[in-house]
């Protein structure tokens, strides 16, 4: 009786095939798996991208003119230096304050008037958007690392003078005391931007808006510009003294996302602009 067997060739041929097919169902998994990730990286983003303008527009929709220094800002345009793909590259980090009504509340719990330790509240703040100081870092960051903040300091005359401090949670003045008499000769000094240590998250996490933001960028309009046909006239304050007062009608944000494990080489470039009616 006559057994049946493979060839030789056929055994090849088989070989080839089924190399073939692994293969290719490796090319489909690396490209499931790059597919997932990069989903994820986006999503990350888009996440973040939806943190920062919410806040702005609920900062922005308390800058009315329930008080008459309520309104307007002040800007720095400043750049640092970053890495990018192993090579120094200049980006922007621009600076701005203003003042805006809410309901606002401190993180830490401080004395009180009433209280030894409470969270203190008031309905008025100073709100301060911008970067760290260079010098947070140990080493210029990559993109993915940059950090952007929001610092809030509420006007609360309920907070004893121990804790006040006016780049710090709360200042233990009224908005009124603040006008008549201003912690800052230079008030640009409000724009000096906070070193975070990164061994003391705690300390600064209260100020945390999200990390992996770079190149961002502030451009205003101004109120006293007569709108014509074409582009828009955009301006950026490069000005460091007290000049760089603005009493605009509308800013434009332009920052640049990274996810947190730097899936996005190029990160994600957004604008995202406020009206702000002062009128």
């Amino acid at each position: 009786m006559m057994r049946k067997a493979f060839t030789l060739i056929e055994m090849v041929v088989a070989l080839g095939i089924l190399a073939l097919i692994l293969s290719f169902a490796g090319v489909i998994f690396r490209v499931s798996v790059d597919s997932q990730r990069m989903a994820m990286a986006n999503a990350e983003v888009m996440q973040k991208l939806r943190i920062i303008t919410e806040q702005l527009d609920a900062d922005f929709r308390g800058a009315a003119l329930q008080y008459p220094y309520v309104y307007g800002g002040y800007l720095a345009a400043n750049t640092e230096t970053s890495m990018v793909a192993g090579k120094s590259t200049t980006a922007n980090s621009d600076a701005l304050a203003f003042f805006t009504c809410g309901d606002f509340r401190s993180t830490g719990q401080y004395s009180t008037a009433t209280r030894s330790t409470a969270t203190v509240a008031g309905n008025v703040a100073c709100v301060v958007y911008c970067q760290p100081d260079p010098n947070s870092y140990s080493r210029p960051p990559q993109p993915y690392e940059k950090v952007l903040l929001r610092r809030q300091t509420i006007m609360a005359i309920s907070g004893f003078a121990a804790d006040s401090n006016p780049r710090g949670e709360y200042f233990a003045k009224s908005p009124q005391e603040w006008l008549v008499n201003p912690p800052f000769a230079d008030p640009n000094r409000w724009l000096t931007r906070p070193v975070v240590e990164p061994n003391n998250v705690p300390a600064s996490l209260p100020m945390y808006m999200a990390k992996g933001v770079d190149d961002f960028t502030i451009h205003y309009l101004d109120a006293s510009t007569q709108l014509q046909t074409g582009a828009i006239p955009w301006l950026r304050h490069t000005s460091k003294s007290a000049a760089a007062y603005v009493n605009p009608k509308a800013f434009r944000f332009t920052f640049t996302l990274y996810d947190s494990r730097g899936i996005l080489k190029k990160g994600r470039r957004f604008t995202h602009i406020v009206v702000w009616d002062n009128s």
